[in-house]
């Protein structure tokens, strides 16, 4: 287990209304082309969250064509959640985002539904939840390849030095985040196509929200690869994380 020390970062819709009624947190994953992964992910979320505080459990499917969209229509027939589901895929950071949007609770965490974040480290960041407005998990060992490793760092100092700030995972799709922080800034990301929780984390420190990062697990995929940073598009992906923190730059600074 990671050594506990916690860091500041910065200096359909009517189901889920009736689902998140009673519910103090929401508990959102999102889904694209994971079945051999989903059935286990999903339930040990549930078991180990929304079995132990009110919960509601939100899982936002993007467009799966691999069976993923089939097993979870028969799970939902055994588990409370609200299930979203798309017929064609709209991209990790639209298909994050329109389901953030439809949480009302007062807390919404969210993972990434690969099966490398440990749903048992939710309880890390869920205990800081009153110095916080939003908690980061700060993976401490990276399960991923050196080149990842690399462009992580660099991307953070990058992004530190530009910013401003002291952000060691600001991309980290393992997250506790406080309704307004989302109401905020959602609709203001929009620069960074491979970073969508970068954007929202940078814009959240900007905008003066008090942010923590945790150190959590991080484990290898069990099955399949990754499905955005592959070593052949890593020059295309890195051009544009440039030009989109350009971009991003300027945004901020003109709102000055």
């Amino acid at each position: 287990m990671p050594e506990e020390n916690v860091m500041e970062g910065c200096n359909s819709r009517s189901a889920v209304l009736r689902l998140e009624d009673r519910s103090t947190i929401s508990v959102l994953l999102p889904i694209h082309n994971e079945a051999k992964n989903v059935l286990d992910i999903v339930k040990t979320y549930h078991n180990e969250i929304c079995r132990k505080v009110p919960a509601a459990l939100i899982v936002a499917e993007d467009g799966s064509t691999d069976g993923t969209k089939e097993v979870l229509t028969s799970l939902k027939s055994e588990l409370p959640m609200v299930l979203l589901t798309e017929p064609n895929r709209k991209g990790y950071a639209k298909a994050v985002s329109d389901a953030l949007k439809t949480c009302s609770s007062d807390w919404v965490f969210f993972s990434d539904s690969d099966g490398q974040y440990n749903a048992a480290d939710f309880w890390r960041l869920w205990k800081h939840r009153g110095s916080f407005d939003m908690i980061i998990g700060r993976k401490v060992r990276r399960s991923e390849g050196a080149y990842r490793i690399v462009l992580a760092r660099g991307f953070h100092k990058i992004v530190n030095g530009m910013f401003g700030l002291s952000l060691q995972d600001a991309d980290c799709g393992f997250r506790l985040i406080r309704k307004e922080v989302i109401r905020s800034v959602i609709d203001k990301v929009r620069f960074l196509d491979y970073s969508f929780w970068a954007e929202f984390t940078i814009r959240g420190c900007l905008e003066g929200f008090r942010i923590g990062e945790v150190p959590i697990n991080h484990s290898s995929r069990t099955h399949g690869n990754t499905h955005i940073y592959k070593p052949s598009k890593i020059a295309v992906i890195v051009l544009k994380q440039l030009r989109g923190l350009a971009g991003l730059y300027a945004d901020v600074r003109s709102g000055d």
